[in-house]
C-alpha cells in the first residue's frame, strides 16, 4: 500500500456547509478501513487582521495500492460528487511519512 497526499480546492462560490455533516459522516469508515490516515480542511488567509478565515478546499493523506484507487476514495466523498471540490485541479503525490504523531 502507499500513502497519498492530496490536495483539493474548493470551487470558486462554494458553499460546503450543507454538505459538510455528510462528508464529516463519511471520514470515520474510511479510517476504520485504513484507507485514511489524516484530513482535514484548508484554510484561505483572512482578508483583514482579526479577520474570519474561510474555507479554501481539504487535504487528504490516503492509503491505497495506486492512484486511481486514491481518486476513487475521493470521488466518493459528497464535496466531490455535488461539485464543492474542484476536480479539475487536484494535487495528488505519493507521499513517504517520516514521521507523525497523534492529535491532542
Amino acid at each position: 500500500m502507499v500513502e497519498w497526499c492530496v490536495v483539493v480546492y474548493d470551487k470558486p462560490g462554494s458553499d460546503r456547509s450543507q454538505f459538510r455533516p455528510q462528508h464529516l459522516a463519511g471520514i470515520p469508515p474510511l479510517v476504520e478501513q485504513g484507507k485514511m490516515v489524516c484530513a482535514g480542511a484548508i484554510y484561505n488567509e483572512p482578508t483583514t487582521p482579526g479577520g474570519e478565515r474561510t474555507f479554501a478546499g481539504s487535504h487528504l493523506q490516503l492509503v491505497a495500492d495506486t492512484k486511481e484507487e486514491a481518486l476513487k476514495i475521493v470521488h466518493g466523498d459528497i464535496f466531490a460528487k455535488e461539485g464543492i471540490w474542484d476536480l479539475d485541479n487536484i494535487i495528488i503525490y505519493q507521499f513517504g511519512c517520516a514521521v507523525r504523531k497523534e492529535k491532542k
